[in-house]
This record gives C-alpha cells, structure tokens and sequence, in this order.
C-alpha cells in the first residue's frame, strides 16, 4: 500500500556564526529516510523578507521561489510558501515568567495594522483557552496576548523553600541526635534520662518532619504528572488547529519546563509524532528565564538528601523516610527529567526548532525564529518504503556544503491519517491497519452512530463499538500467576472531504489473576462517546485493535447529522434496543442532554447490529426521541416493517406523552412469529404536511 502524499520537510540552513545560509540549491541537500537515501522531489526555497513568526510580513514580502525537481510539474512544497501561521501557547506560568513572556511578544508585534500572517494565542491553565482566534489584525493580538493571566505557580517557590527548611532542620536534628548518643553512653542518673528523653523528642519531631517531607513530595509528583498530562493534550489540541492551515506553521511555546517522567514520555512522543506530521514546528523558551538557581541545584539537593536517608538506614537500621528506596532513586531521576533541557529541548529540538533557555532576554528569540520564518527551504520527497505499518521514519537531511547546521523535524510515523494530531501510543498500529486492503476482520466486533439533536447540543452524536473478551488473545505469566489481555478502540470521523474531523480512542488493559482468566473471558468492552458535530454527511471508521495478537477488526459506517431550525421538529435515530437496565440514579432533567440513552431511570444499550436469535427474543424494544414538541405537536405517527422493500406490516403508532419539549418514545416490536432474515423497521412523524422518517435494519437467525 503506498502513502497518499509525498513527505514534505521544512529546512533551516545556518552558517557557522549561526547565520542563515540563502544560496542553496537542490543538489546541496541529501535526504536520508532510515538511513536509506530518497529522492527530492521539489526543492522550495522561501523568503517572505522581513518579519518572521508573529510579524511575518508586517512588511511587503520578497517573492517566493520555487524550483521543481527533476521530471516534476508542480510543487506540493508550494502551498506551503502562503503566509505563515504562528501559535503562541502560555504553558503554567507564575507571574515574574508571563511578565517576561509577555513582555518579549508585546515588543515584537506592532502596535496596530493588518497582516497577511495570522496569529492565535492559547493558554494551557485549565485544559486549552482559546485567548484570541487566529488572526491577521495586531490590535487584536496584543489583546490576546495581554489577557493570559498567571497561573499558580508561585507555590512553587513556597513549596522548594519549605522543603529547604525542613531538609534543613532534618540535618540539624541528626548531629544533635548523634552528639546526644556519644554523651548518653558516660551520664549517670537524672542526666542520663535528661538525654534520653530529649532524644526520644528530635525522633518525634523528625518522624513529623519527615511525614511532612513525604506529604510534599507526593503531592508534587502527582501535581506535575497531572500539569504534564494536562500540557500535552493542550499542545495537541493547538497542533490540530494548524495541521490542515497552509504556509510555515510554528508553535511558540512559552514554559517553565515541561516533564518527561517514564508516565509522561508516551504522552510527549504522541506531541512529537503530531508536530511533525502536521509539520509543525516547535519553538520552546524558558520563560523563567536567567534562574537565581542552576536547575541542576534541585538535582543535587534531591541526590543529597537521598545519600542522608539511605545513611540513615545503614547507621540506624531504621527507615524514617518510610517510602521505599526505589522511590528515592524515582525522585532523582524524576529531577533531571524536570530540567527544562529535557523536555523543553526535545519537543523544540525533534520538530526542527529549538530551546531557549537561561536568558532574560527573551526578544532574542524572537528575533532568531523570525530569521527562519523570513527564509527557509521547503523539500518534498516520495519514500521509497510505502508500507503503512504505523512505525517511526527517521529522517535525516544533510548538505553537501561544510561547517553548516541544519534543522528539520526528525521524521514521522507511517500511517495514513492526514491528521495524526492526538495519536497515542497504542493508536498507531491500530490505525496502521485502517490503510490496509481489504479493511482487517480478525474477530467479530460491532459499532454503530446515532444522531440525539438535542436543542442544546444540536450535534449530539453516540457512538458506540462492542467487542467480546472471548475474542482477544489473552497472556498468562506462569510465574506470576496472572493474565493480561490488551485491547484498542479507535474511531475515526471523516466530513464529506474525507478530512479528518475528530478522532476518538481508548486503551483497555485488562489483568488479574490466572485463575480467573477464563472468567475474564467471558465479558465484553463496550466504548463510548457522544461528540458534537455540525451538520453534514459523515464517515465514521472504527477499529478494534488486540495488542497481544497484533491484529484488529474495523468496521465502516456513515451517519447524516441533520441541520435543524428552531422553531421546527426535530428526530433522532431509529435506535434498536439489546439490553435495558435500571438505574437508581439517573441523569437529571438538567443533564439528560449529555444522556441521550436514558429513558427516566432505564439506561437502554443499542443493539449495534448484532444478530438476533428468534428463540431468545420475541419482542424488539425500540426508542426514538422527537425534539421541539412544546411548540409542533405531531398530526400523527405511523410505523412499518419491510423485507426485501416490501412491506410486512404497517400501522399507526401511539406516542408516548411529552416531557417538557420533548417525546421519549419507547415500542416493541413483536418478532418471535417472523421467518429468519433481514428486515426494515421505519417510523414517520407526519407535522403540519411534513413529514420525518427514521430507519433501522436488523437481521433474525433461527
């Protein structure tokens, strides 16, 4: 199978004074993927004159030149040379590191006016804002910029200062402690229990200090893990919004370190993998700037206070930590990891931009991106491995010309989507398969969408898959008696281009004991979500993923999402029901909105197109829910059961009564007397010389 587009990279050349090389030409560059030379395609160079980043051509641009390689007549790399697109992304920022962030963009973009590079700006602290839409008007920018508040952050100050204080007194205590054990062995009487008892009180005290010292570290791993996570999917969100914009896209991510704990890493690649997909590149600055204190003080501070407690188990045979010694090498690592060349430099570094750290002034990197901004050079190349397997590609680009540096994303991951943007992990071999023909039907799986126009959430779309445990592989370790079972389910959403609108996923792992792997077996994984979506014609692909027999199942549907005006009717889907549960506490009247599957207090599972067996089932349950009754009443209801086009049986349909503005339907259809086969079952709402139809088909075995 081969990819659908060629590969394009965007290069930036610098001399050895760090200036920019402009006089390249496509036979100076050699493009390596997996160490395996590929062809150029089209080779582009960009020049937009002066400005770059948030301020390209805020001045009238130098014409763009493009050169076509051999035996090509167009250049994808074209597109690309439009006006550029910048992302300015605030990360958690305490106020002395947003007052330098801020200070630095308001500098460099123009106090007013109009310009064809359109700029966003974002904030991470909660989840990802919106501060101001992308945009060409400087006016509006500076607002936006202006609006990003502080986040939290000077806890942490608070926080690194309370840990000196109590690491501090910890020392403090343990000489006393040490010095009171050397003159206990000479008192006699009254002294000998004077010292004794003042070292029964340093224990207490420093058990306290220590549960305090256990308290703060715990909270601030968690604290950072959740900040991390939290900035990764923001990053992600922001990188979807630029993968389909044309010209340079660039990410400005303003940040005062960015965590790359074994936890984080996945979630960090899947950043990486969608930046460089997208082609988008990443600019990271340190916004706390020239720090009092070299990040490499906090690493020394937790090695050394790892080096006491583990003295302190050796001296005293006892463990007053009360965490177990792995933990502590966990921090240390966990430290490094934190420094902000870490994770700052990877993100920057693997999508073709850089880090800037340790400076205050931060308008110098400003002005070094707009250098890259306002020339570049744009390859495009066809791999010569079109195997979309979901694995990493390395890319590598060199020029032939001696003492230069040069700077491209450090490859992509083989799959088809067009927009990668939130790919995790355990996505891409699932959607490595989605590109195979025929689509993978390794197992029985089902899934099945259904449109809820809900006046408050118009686009309410559920969508369900349904897999049996029975059909994954499961694992048993022997040695440890237990089992574990891996499952994926991605779900893509296509609008009528074929773009990509939304992607949805869940890893499940499952694990227990090996005596109950034969219990475990016997379930089911049920997924679901319910997007909004506008209105328009969709392709929903669903793929099931085992992650131990490295196989899957996809199954393709497509679903209409109507577009509904107020005041008029509005129905969503024919949904066949498979099982009916009661709840004792079901969504309120206020959220059944974001419930779409309730009825009062019974949650109804749709049948997703699984077979039904006459034997078991002599009635069909079916719901449908009719929108805006408060203001059109139905004339009448009407419903019809057909085969092979032709109708078996047809009548008038009693609706339930309304709840506020809307019908909650619930019917059976008798089918224990029906001959095996595939049927159609319609319902129509006739209004005012209107009419609303909705089907559903389902298919009796014997």
């Amino acid at each position: 199978m081969s990819t659908a587009t060629a590969i394009l990279v965007d290069v930036v050349v610098r001399d050895k004074k760090g200036h920019p090389v402009t006089d390249l030409s496509a036979a100076d560059f050699r493009v390596t993927e997996d160490g395996i030379p590929q062809k150029v395609d089209s080779f582009t160079r960009v020049s937009h004159g002066s400005g770059i980043g948030i301020d390209v051509a805020w001045r009238s641009p130098a014409p763009v030149v493009a050169i076509a390689g051999a035996g090509t007549t167009s250049s994808p790399a074209a597109a690309e040379a439009e006006a550029a697109t910048t992302a300015l992304v605030f990360d958690h920022l305490s106020a002395e590191s947003l007052r330098l962030a801020q200070k630095a963009t308001l500098e460099f973009v123009p106090m007013a006016g109009e310009s064809s590079a359109r700029v966003g700006v974002f904030a991470t602290d909660p989840g990802v804002r919106v501060i101001q839409a992308y945009t060409t008007d400087r006016t509006r920018i500076r607002q936006g910029v202006e609006k990003v508040m502080a986040s939290g952050t000077s806890t942490e100050e608070q926080k690194a200062q309370r840990m000196d204080e109590l690491l501090d007194r910890r020392r403090e205590l343990a000489t006393q402690t040490q010095s009171a054990e050397s003159s206990a062995a000479s008192a006699l009487g009254g002294a000998a229990t004077r010292v004794a008892s003042e070292i029964g009180a340093r224990e207490t005290e420093l058990q306290l200090l220590q549960t305090e010292l256990n308290m703060i570290r715990s909270f601030d791993y968690l604290d950072r893990g959740h900040r991390g996570y939290d900035t990764s999917l923001a990053l992600l969100s922001v990188i979807e919004t630029l993968a389909y914009t044309p010209g340079r896209k660039t990410i400005v991510f303003f940040s005062e370190g960015l965590p790359v704990t074994p936890a984080l890493s996945a979630k960090l690649d899947a950043v990486i993998d969608a930046a460089n997909h997208a082609n988008v590149t990443t600019y990271a600055i340190d916004a706390k700037g020239l720090r009092s204190k070299s990040s490499l003080a906090n690493v020394r501070k937790e090695m050394e206070a790892f080096s006491e407690e583990r003295l302190g188990q050796v001296v005293t045979g006892t463990d007053r930590s009360q965490q177990p010694l792995t933990m502590g090498l966990e921090r240390v690592e966990d430290t490094l990891k934190l420094d902000s060349r870490t994770g700052l430099a990877r993100l920057a570094e693997e999508t073709g931009g850089f880090l800037v750290d340790e400076t205050n002034d931060l308008s110098s990197a400003f002005r070094r991106i707009d250098e890259e901004n306002q020339f570049h050079y744009l390859l495009t190349y066809s791999p010569t491995n079109t195997e979309l397997d979901g694995k990493f590609r390395a890319i590598q680009v060199k020029v032939k010309r001696p003492g230069t540096q040069v700077s491209a994303r450090k490859g992509y991951r083989a799959i088809r989507s067009a927009l990668p943007a939130t790919t995790d992990s355990y996505e891409s071999p699932a959607l490595a398969l989605l590109a195979k023909t025929p689509l993978p039907n390794a197992f029985p799986v089902h899934a099945a969408a259904f449109s809820f126009p809900d006046p408050v959430r118009p686009g309410l779309t559920p969508i369900l898959a349904e897999v049996r445990t029975s059909a994954l592989r499961f694992v048993v370790d022997t040695q440890r008696s237990t089992y574990e079972a891996r499952a994926a389910i991605v779900v893509r959403l296509l609008d009528g281009a074929g773009h990509l609108v939304q992607k949805l996923s869940q890893q499940y792992v499952l694990t227990g004991e090996a005596k109950d792997v034969e219990a475990a077996k016997n379930g089911e994984i049920l997924f679901y979500r319910d997007p909004d979506l506008a209105p328009g014609v969709y392709t929903i692909e669903t793929i099931v993923f085992d992650g131990m027999a490295h196989q899957g199942s996809a199954r393709v549907t497509t679903l209409s999402v109507p577009a509904v005006q107020s005041p008029s009717l509005a129905m969503s889907s024919l949904v066949l029901v498979s099982r009916i549960d009661q709840v004792n506490d079901p969504p309120s009247s206020e959220a059944r909105s974001a419930a779409p599957l309730y009825v009062g207090n019974r949650l109804f599972y749709p049948n997703l197109g699984e077979s039904i067996h006459r034997a078991s089932v002599s009635e069909l349950p079916f719901f449908f829910t009719l929108y805006g009754t408060d203001t059109i009443h139905p004339d009448g209801a009407f419903v019809q059961l057909l085969r092979n086009g032709q109708p078996v049986a047809e009548g008038p349909l009693q609706l339930a009564a309304a709840t506020g503005a809307r019908i909650q339907h619930v019917g059976r259809l008798p089918v224990g007397s029906l001959p095996a086969g595939t049927y159609e079952l319609r319902v129509r709402i006739v209004t005012a010389g209107n009419e609303i139809s909705r089907t559903a088909f389902f298919t009796l075995q014997d």
